[in-house]
């Protein structure tokens, strides 16, 4: 078990996309909302169409927040509802019959799955549009929450890959990938990706309930046997369940292996607590604006959501464990330049 405190907040913060987080007071209010910021929606203006933004109450989400509410709350009106981890799916769907919005917003894994169970228990309810952001494998989740679209929080592998290119100098041809059979779909258009930059992505399937051990066994299967020269981590809260199991699968391995990690949480990359050696994430000013203009488009549309496929973000940053690069992969001259945030 690590002790580091750090590594302990940097892991609480690192499950945002998965777990939904303390609740808070804004215009509609969730469950266990107590002690938290107030999130204020900017006035209403008579005769304007409400969009309702269902989301957590913590930092990345209010970075997006509040670009996207700066485009929209020009022809709509905002009203926000925090979700916090006692929020039912009665709460939701009273926010959603209160605001009548004409589409909802909804902001990670956990407030997708409080909209899933308000569908299908109204399945002959026509429920308003909706755009899923800061959730992880939106493109899977699509087929699940009818009349969606939404913006994937994933970056391409090979985005990554590029991107660890112009900072190690260690070469990278073979990344190697560990997955469940759910994101099997996924994992094979990374591969056909990865081959226009001539970067082999090796996978390694595991069971859903995989244990620590099992990770470890794979990961060394990836390291000794296939030889890869770096390690990608996928969103997926399974196989990074608590900071217990990290430890006892992916730092165990990686430490022994040698081999540079790619992540796609900014809080892996943690020098006091070395583990992820590069983080590329999407830029969250940005994905706001992305999302505001993906809106404009739907409602230009007649809101056909269901022809919109899920968009891959506009624009990332790169955080660096400058530290752990220097002292086990090499770094490039130019480096610098291609990162946003060198952490060490």
């Amino acid at each position: 078990m690590i002790g580091d405190k750090n590594w302990r907040v940097a892991w609480v913060s690192a499950l945002f996309l998965c777990v939904a987080s303390c609740a808070t007071t804004g215009s509609l209010q969730g469950a266990s909302a107590q002690n938290a910021a107030a999130i204020a929606d900017p006035p209403a203006r008579t005769g304007a169409r409400a969009i309702l933004i269902a989301m957590p109450n913590s930092p990345n989400f209010v970075e997006v927040r509040r670009s996207l509410v700066s485009e929209l709350q020009k022809n709509f009106n905002i009203q926000t509802f925090v979700v916090g981890p006692g929020t039912k799916t009665d709460d939701l769907a009273a926010a959603i019959k209160a605001a009548d919005p004409v589409c909802v917003v909804l902001m990670n894994n956990a407030t997708i799955s409080l909209y899933r169970h308000y569908q299908m228990a109204n399945p002959t309810v026509t429920t308003p549009p909706a755009v899923l952001l800061m959730a992880s494998f939106v493109e899977e989740l699509q087929s699940q929450v009818r009349r969606s679209t939404g913006i994937a929080y994933e970056v391409p592998g090979v985005t990554a890959f590029v991107h660890l290119r112009s900072v190690i100098t260690t070469p990278i041809n073979r990344v190697g990938v560990i997955y469940r059979p759910v994101f099997r779909n996924f994992v094979e258009r990374q591969k056909s990706l990865a081959a226009k930059e001539r970067v082999d992505l090796i996978s390694v399937s595991v069971p859903n309930d995989v244990a620590a051990e099992g990770l470890r066994e794979a990961l060394h299967n990836l390291a000794q046997g296939h030889k890869v020269d770096a390690v990608w981590m996928l969103n997926d809260n399974a196989l990074v369940r608590d900071e217990e199991f990290v430890d006892d699968a992916w730092r165990a391995e990686l430490t022994e292996a040698r081999l540079p990690l790619i992540v796609g949480v900014s809080n892996f990359v943690e020098p006091s607590s070395p583990l992820g050696t590069l983080a590329v994430v999407p830029d969250h000013e940005a994905l706001g604006l992305q999302a505001a203009n993906l809106i404009f488009d739907l409602a230009d549309n007649d809101w056909q959501v269901e022809n919109h496929p899920v968009e891959l973000p506009l624009s990332v940053k790169t955080v660096v464990d400058i530290k752990l690069v220097r002292a086990n992969f090499g770094l490039q001259s130019e480096a610098l330049k291609h990162i946003d945030k060198a952490a060490e």
